[in-house]
This record gives structure tokens, C-alpha cells and sequence, in this order.
């Protein structure tokens, strides 16, 4: 689904990169849009069922795969998701990445493929992302 960039949105984007507003305000300007997941009247994402996310892990937009974690300063993360089963299920940084069989350096990986995917720059000091998908 289309959306168009709302200011609400572009600030998000930018809470998610601190210290890069100026880049994320130019690649997401208000003036554009950007591909989404549909959601329902509530909010929440329409392919989140009760067991989880139903799209096949591979086919998942790349902040999908990333979500519980994100990486900043190059150290992996979790936001303290409710929503999230594997969150729910797991309360440590290791229980949740044992819980779906990931580690940091994929998390790392994906992070550096959704910020080329965004139009955003490497990240400084992130290692090169694989080849291929």
C-alpha cells in the first residue's frame, strides 16, 4: 500500500536514526510516500496473527525481519515490544534471539540491507552487507 510521507511518519523514521534527521528528512520528504503493510482500523498490522507474522520470513519487508531488534552504534538491540510474541515469550537480548533462531551478526546484516533498501548511506563503521538475499 502507498502512503504518503506524514510529518508524524518522517519523525518516527527519524527517531530511528538519531543524529541523521537532515538525510532521513531528505530521503522521506513530506512531499513523497512510501510502500507499508496493510493495516486494520486498529492500528495493527493485517498480517500479524496470533502466533505471529504469516508472511514467510524471507518474503518480509526488511524492518519486519529485524523487528524486535535494531542496531545502533553497531550494538543490537530490542524494543520492549508487547505485540511481539517472540518479546512476550522472552525477556533477554540471547532468550529472544535463541527463541527464532537469529544472531547479531544477521541482525547487523539486515539493518545495513533495509537502510540501502531506505535510501539511507552504510551506517559508519558497518561491515559491508552480504551478497545476494
Amino acid at each position: 500500500m502507498l502512503q504518503a510521507n506524514s510529518r508524524a511518519f518522517v519523525d518516527n523514521v527519524c527517531r530511528l536514526f538519531p543524529g541523521e534527521e537532515d538525510t532521513v528528512r531528505t530521503v522521506f520528504a513530506e512531499s513523497d510516500s512510501h510502500f507499508r503493510l496493510a493495516v486494520g482500523d486498529d492500528g495493527a498490522c493485517r498480517f500479524l496473527g496470533p502466533q505471529g507474522c504469516t508472511i514467510p520470513r524471507e518474503s518480509r519487508p526488511y524492518y519486519c525481519r529485524l523487528f524486535p531488534f535494531w542496531v545502533v552504534g553497531g550494538e543490537v538491540i530490542h524494543f520492549d515490544a508487547r505485540i511481539c510474541l517472540a518479546r512476550r515469550e522472552a525477556s533477554s537480548l540471547p532468550q529472544i534471539l535463541n527463541s527464532i533462531g537469529a544472531n547479531r551478526a544477521e541482525l547487523r546484516d539486515l539493518y545495513g540491507r533495509l537502510r540501502l533498501a531506505w535510501g539511507l548511506p552504510p551506517a559508519r563503521g558497518m561491515q559491508s552487507v552480504k551478497k545476494g538475499f
